[in-house]
């Protein structure tokens, strides 16, 4: 190989990794903005499982007054 090829060779692949470079970007920028979708995914779940939690507990007390 002569060294017009290596260079032609090594122009490639900074150009490739420029590419792959963008890419990565692009791929981080979803994946943040998953998981901030995620995040509010999941604070809702757990808002739902607090009120679950809070109506089980409402309902098993001691009660009062009258008993049958």
């Amino acid at each position: 190989m002569s060294i017009v090829g290596a260079v032609v060779e090594i122009k490639k692949i900074v150009l490739r990794q420029n590419d792959i470079k963008t890419q990565l970007k692009a791929i981080q920028q979803r994946i943040g903005d998953h998981n901030t979708q995620l995040s509010a995914i999941y604070d809702a779940m757990e808002n739902l499982l607090d009120d679950k939690a809070a109506l089980h507990k409402w309902d098993e007390r001691e009660r009062i007054g009258f008993k049958k």
